[in-house]
């Protein structure tokens, strides 16, 4: 059994821990607010709050003023966003019209910066009302829809930071380890080295350029109330952001191993291509000395490279060149 002395000291150091912790989450809270990743919902409270106090109270013992009561009995640091609307909500039967229809041009002015249209377009209900009922049906039907797409643009845009954040990680993450493989191989004896191939350098370019592209589309990505409709689940979004990043970097390393294969070929020449020579020396297989193609200079192989890069980026640059070599070779087909 523990004396008083240790259950004294034990308390104080769980304590200590507890403090501690506090500490830290009251850190994450405050680097969250600051990179704009949260927003505090202590200055919005801090308003509802005085236009409750100028107002009428619900009706005694009715929900509204049950919820009101707990909810004004809060610390403004601890209030969330969604029970400020549920506030709202709350105050809106005991609204003067007056107030009613400020609260609705509000609303109307915050719905339309936030969807991008105009609320009740429809047309199934009155815009702008004509009865008071209607005027308070519609506050809260404003409240509802602008605190739904808020929450979901804000969903939406931690999962695109998210998954760029990760899409580009991996991405650094691959270009320092090319880095270290190149001088790796640079630092090799040459003499007792292994012939090296361009497969894997060209691979390599092929996926860094997909994932560049990923990058690129990703944060032009905005958010609209359709995806909201499209896609109802955050994981499922950040599900089909991973697949399609996965298949831009397939799509990438193939693309690139066709740019190779049409400048070995000869299919594609010109100044803006690079040149290839013939491997010399003895080959057991066609294949070998197919892989131990050289470009003729330090210039071919950068455009190797850089067209390797590219045709990763660009989706359409190689079905399009396979589309117009297939219609040329169908039109030089002799006809029978």
């Amino acid at each position: 059994m523990d004396t008083p002395i240790q259950a004294q000291a034990l308390a104080k150091a769980r304590g200590g821990a507890s403090e501690v912790f506090a500490r830290f989450c009251e850190g994450i809270r405050k680097v969250r607010e600051l990179f704009g990743w949260s927003q505090s919902a202590k200055p919005a409270f801090l308003r509802f709050k005085a236009i409750a106090g100028i107002l009428p109270p619900p009706l005694s013992g009715s929900a509204g003023a049950l919820l009101l009561a707990d909810l004004l009995r809060k610390d403004p640091g601890e209030v969330s966003w969604d029970e400020i609307d549920a506030g709202r909500i709350a105050l809106v039967p005991v609204m003067p019209l007056q107030l009613l229809q400020a609260d609705f041009g509000a609303l109307a002015g915050e719905y339309e910066t936030v969807t991008g249209s105009k609320p009740f377009a429809s047309g199934t209900f009155p815009n702008p009302p004509t009865t008071e009922a209607e005027w308070r049906w519609g506050v809260v039907n404003l409240i509802e829809n602008i605190a739904k797409f808020r929450s979901a643009r804000l969903s939406f845009e931690r999962a695109r930071s998210l998954m760029g954040l990760c899409f580009g990680s991996l991405l650094f993450l691959l270009m320092v380890l090319g880095f270290f493989r190149v001088q790796h191989l640079a630092s090799e004896n040459q003499a007792t080295a292994p012939p090296t191939t361009l497969w894997q350098a060209v691979l390599f370019a092929g996926i860094i350029g997909a994932g560049f592209s990923v990058l690129s589309r990703l944060y032009s990505l905005t958010w609209s109330p359709r995806i909201t409709a499209q896609v109802k689940d955050q994981q499922a979004l950040k599900k089909g952001l991973v697949i399609s990043y996965i298949l831009s970097l397939s799509e990438g390393a193939i693309a690139a191993g066709v740019m190779y294969l049409l400048f070995t070929s000869g299919l594609l020449k010109g100044d803006l291509f690079p040149a290839f020579k013939d491997a010399t020396g003895d080959f057991g297989t066609a294949v070998q000395r197919f892989l131990a193609c050289q470009p003729n200079s330090t210039g071919d192989l950068a455009k190797l490279l850089a067209w390797a890069f590219i045709a990763g980026f660009s989706e359409r640059l190689v079905p399009d060149k396979l589309s117009r070599l297939a219609g040329e070779a169908s039109d030089e087909t002799p006809k029978k």
